[in-house]
């Protein structure tokens, strides 16, 4: 299951408890394409391991939480550079 939030970010299911945000603006072959891998850990709350720079926060209350933080974040139009 796969649930677009915006026209660049995705969110991507793997299991009942973890999932993948994804950046659409680099092919799936670019190291790039993963931004973070989010586990829950409890009930209310979920751990992110980020693969690329947004925030230094590592738990949120949702997994939609860590995907706004994405959108959000002031480096979002350029996180790690542009696509070659």
């Amino acid at each position: 299951m796969s649930t677009m939030t915006s026209p660049r970010f995705e969110m991507r299911r793997l299991t009942e408890s973890e999932w993948l945000i994804l950046d659409d603006r680099f092919d799936r072959t670019d190291a790039r394409h993963t931004v973070a891998c989010v586990s829950r850990v409890s009930a209310d709350q979920v751990e992110v391991v980020w693969l690329r720079p947004v925030t230094a926060r590592r738990r949120y209350a949702t997994v939609a939480d860590v995907l706004e933080a994405v959108r959000s974040a002031p480096s979002s139009a350029d996180l790690a550079g542009e696509p070659a």
